[in-house]
């Protein structure tokens, strides 16, 4: 499964996130988009203008939302 987190230096729900991420023992590819313009578009592309914006196989999270991801994790893991 593949999980990409994009992140800003200082963005609390981020750190958050990559936490919740960290203690579930998913790997996760972050990108920091705070000096990286590569990354900052390629978020804007998937339709994220703020951090953290998650992306779940196919599926964008402009939030942490911790309940809507752990659903699509049961999903993906069934």
């Amino acid at each position: 499964m593949e999980i990409k987190i994009y992140v800003s230096d200082h963005c609390f729900s981020c750190r958050e996130a990559i936490q919740y991420f960290f203690e579930k023992e998913l790997n996760v590819k972050q990108i920091n988009v705070t000096y990286n313009q590569e990354g900052f578009k390629e978020m804007i592309t998937l339709g994220g203008i703020a951090t953290p914006l998650i992306v779940i196989e196919n599926q964008v999270f402009h939030t942490f939302e911790r309940a809507k991801i752990e659903k699509v994790l049961e999903e993906k893991n069934e």
